[in-house]
């Protein structure tokens, strides 16, 4: 494939810290990358270098003669408000192009699952993932030879995300670089994975999921060989302690030659060691206090209403939390979820007859907006002033969760949103809060960061309540699942309940008539009545690839934190596909 990029020795810093030294990256025709990294490790800064909106302290990127670069933008441009979806995708077009070219508009909004109807709304009447898409369309529109896309699913829901996805498999001579913390997309959407960490880049030409257990494999390998040369240089400097002794004793001068040629030996040695990633500074640690009750929360036939109390959103089953149990809210964006939720913060200390609370519940919110972040506080002062606990344990808790100390007088509004979001866990860690209530928890916070809370939330003896648009992250966490369908809260046995509907791009379809018989699938709903000689190949080879990448990263886990039925289910559907694969061939 020919090469479109090529990044060679790059160097960057931002202020003092350096995000990357000496980095190489290579990318050819067709590839579909996806790039991870941690909170603040320099994702953004990268894509912003390769682009050409920011220029390398060091090295030089060179591109094929005549390429065309597009960057898919995070937030609408201000300008793009008041307008019409489509006007917004159309207005990247010259005037001589729309007047041939507009066809193109409707085709790429239909792809990505808008209908004529929703294309006549304001940008700013859309949901945040909807508002996403239109960035992608007009990202796409352009018709770059490469596409660099910084988080485009972030804020999106899940049905937004399921075309997206739709869209990037189904569409052909696509290359791309895809920033994302989404371990769905990058395992369905991606064949290649580059981790940025330690100042540099190293390469997998696999899904996600199966590059991140070779990564894992790379990190042990490593610290096995650094442990052994670790030794063998302290053999030697013993070996050369002795002889210097000796040698000094004795009055040797041939001892004590040989004891300063041991000691250059193992220096030479040490400065040649292998090296060893810092893995990642943040550290998440949740608990909550255990009640001897029965109940925390109990919603009885509640009435959610819009915030203005001119619409009634939708009603509730009876609905009970108990301590210990961890509920995952699933709905679509605009079903009501943050208004249920505020619904039920409000109903705390007050004689609601609809939610009740057990009078000894105490609250941990976390807001996916995280406005109470938005003041010039320090660091140490905006926690303290949270947590009732002394000067020590805040200071000791926020060097346990890897903060510096020179940092604690950092105002909280300049933080990172990963940053912001430490702040908010530090302060529930604290607090121990009966019951904790995460409004998108997940979507600040990096694959590491996601991973490390899953293990968190799962290893302590936690009540929870979390709304988040990660899959994985809520079949790994919850116990229990509420769905919002058609103006209803209701509890469901199963989280892919919920996602069917999704995969066949009907969240609010009404399932009570009884399931459709279906190979089950994370992303697309393969039925089993299904003419399998319509089916793509290249998506079954997709998807057996990131099933197998599944299934080996999750037998990798700590015992208590596999998913035995997870894994039987994945193991069941590669059985599937690979039926389907030997058909189609």
């Amino acid at each position: 494939m020919a090469i479109l990029l090529q990044a060679k020795n790059l160097s960057y810093a931002l202020g003092e810290k350096q995000l990357f030294k000496q980095l190489d990256l290579v990318i050819s025709q067709y590839e579909k990358i996806g790039l991870v990294g941690y909170n603040g490790a320099g994702k953004t800064s990268l894509l912003k270098l390769l682009c050409g909106h920011s220029t390398p302290d060091e090295g030089h990127v060179m591109t094929a003669r005549g390429l065309t670069i597009s960057l898919v933008e995070q937030f609408v441009p201000t300008h793009l408000e008041e307008v019409t979806l489509f006007e917004a995708v159309a207005s990247v077009l010259t005037a001589q192009l729309r007047q041939t070219d507009e066809y193109k508009v409707a085709a790429i909004l239909s792809e990505l699952g808008f209908t004529s109807k929703l294309t006549a709304l304001k940008i700013r009447s859309l949901s945040g993932g909807q508002q996403n898409l239109v960035l992608f369309a007009r990202a796409r529109l352009r018709q770059a030879d490469l596409m660099l896309m910084d988080e485009p699913g972030n804020h999106m829901d899940v049905v937004a995300q399921a075309q997206l996805k739709r869209y990037l498999l189904a569409t052909a001579g696509l290359t791309y670089l895809i920033i994302s913390h989404d371990r769905d997309l990058l395992d369905t959407c991606c064949s290649r994975t580059v981790f940025l960490r330690d100042l540099n880049l190293l390469n997998f030409d696999l899904p996600f999921s199966a590059a991140r257990v070779k990564l894992q494999q790379h990190d042990q390998q490593a610290q096995a060989k650094y442990a052994h040369e670790a030794k063998e240089i302290q053999r030697i400097r013993a070996s050369s302690k002795r002889l210097a002794h000796w040698g000094h004793t004795y009055d040797n001068e041939d001892l004590a030659r040989k004891a300063k040629t041991m000691a250059l030996r193992a220096n030479k040695l040490e400065d040649k060691q292998t090296f060893v990633t810092g893995g990642n500074s943040l550290n998440l640690k949740l608990s909550t206090q255990v009640l001897r009750s029965k109940t925390i929360v109990t919603l009885d036939s509640a009435k959610i209403y819009t915030p203005d109390k001119a619409l009634l959103l939708l009603t509730t089953d009876l609905l009970v939390v108990k301590p210990g149990d961890r509920i995952g809210l699933l709905g679509a964006n605009g079903s009501g979820k943050s208004t249920t939720i505020r619904r039920i913060l409000e109903a705390q200390n007050s004689k609601d007859e609809e939610v009740r609370f057990n009078p000894n519940v105490s609250v941990g919110y976390f807001e996916q907006e995280l406005d109470e972040l938005n003041q010039s506080t320090a660091r140490f002062d905006w926690l303290y002033a949270r947590v009732d606990k002394p000067n020590d344990d805040v200071k000791r808790a926020l060097v346990g969760a890897g903060i510096r100390y020179q940092d604690f007088s950092q105002p909280v509004n300049t933080l990172s949103g990963g940053e912001k979001a430490r702040m908010v866990f530090l302060s529930l860690f604290l607090r121990r809060p009966s019951i904790m209530i995460l409004d998108e928890p997940t979507n600040h916070i990096d694959l590491q960061g996601r991973e490390q809370l899953e293990e968190q939330l799962v290893e302590a003896d936690v009540t929870l309540l979390v709304t988040s648009h990660d899959k994985r992250f809520l079949q790994t966490v919850c116990s229990k699942f509420w769905e919002i369908r058609a103006n209803r809260l209701r509890e469901i046995n199963d989280i892919d309940e919920f996602y069917t509907q999704v995969a066949s791009n009907n969240p609010d379809a009404d399932t009570d008539q009884g399931p459709t018989e279906t190979v089950k699938h994370e992303n697309d709903n393969y039925t089993q009545n299904q003419d399998r000689q319509d089916m793509d190949e290249k998506l079954v080879l997709v998807r057996i690839s990131e099933l197998e990448g599944l299934l080996q990263a999750d037998q990798l886990r700590k015992a208590k934190f596999q998913k035995p039925k997870l894994q039987q289910h994945w193991q069941e559907e590669l059985n599937a596909l690979w039926k389907v694969l030997d058909d189609l061939t």
